[in-house]
């Protein structure tokens, strides 16, 4: 009898630069072991309210890509640093979580392929989440039905699922972004980090199935 996966949450947002360093470690750490684990993926909410404001009026965007740079080797492509420097586009969790919900419902078993174009559109297009077009390229990418998306994106039952799931964030021991947490009988247990390799999520995942404790890793 094959024995049951073990549940994780990432809890991640289209607009969190440390998740867009995590994300490729995150997928090969899932790829490795998707024999025995599967990865749900929440949208945090990270950019609502009175912090949806247009890029150019976040401080050191592009200093904080090149740090990130630095430390991961996350690559940030031209579309991005011309849309940081034109200052316009307006950074809102909530559209980019109801295209993740409405790409889900495509495409339920790829949330972290989903997430990763989301996060592509912005970090190397420089794309604007809020244009038709933008969106259908996401959905093109992910070799999606581009009007059956479409259509998604603009059912209300996709906002409500975004908000919900901003709801839901707040019930989860969420520090900051990236969080990785290993559902454990005795709760939720976060591993990596921002700059984890996969073997780094790995050695802590092995780690938390022995009942280890895991020191946070410093970001």
């Amino acid at each position: 009898m094959t024995p049951p996966k073990t549940q994780l949450t990432y809890v991640t947002d289209t607009y969190c630069i440390w998740c867009w360093a995590f994300g490729d470690s995150l997928r090969e750490f899932a790829r490795r072991n998707e024999e025995r684990l599967s990865v749900e993926v929440l949208p945090a909410g990270m950019l609502v309210g009175e912090r949806v404001v247009p890029v150019g009026e976040k401080p050191r965007v592009l200093e904080g890509a090149g740090r990130v740079t630095e430390l991961t080797g996350a690559q940030f492509g031209e579309g991005f640093r011309e849309a940081v420097q034109d200052g316009k586009t307006v950074l809102d969790s909530t559209v980019s979580a109801v295209a993740f919900w409405a790409a889900m419902e495509q495409a339920p078993e790829r949330a972290l392929d989903i997430a990763h174009a989301l996060q592509k559109a912005w970090y190397v297009d420089g794309a604007d989440l809020h244009q038709p077009e933008a969106l259908a390229n996401v959905a093109r990418e992910l070799g999606l039905n581009v009007e059956q998306f479409l259509d998604a994106v603009a059912d209300p039952a996709m906002l409500a699922q975004a908000e919900n799931g901003f709801e839901r964030r707040k019930t989860l021991p969420v520090k900051g972004y990236p969080t990785l947490l290993v559902h454990m009988p005795d709760g939720p247990k976060r591993i990596g980090g921002a700059t984890a390799t996969p073997e780094k999520l790995e050695a802590d995942f092995e780690a938390v199935l022995r009942g280890e404790e895991i020191a946070e890793e410093e970001e």
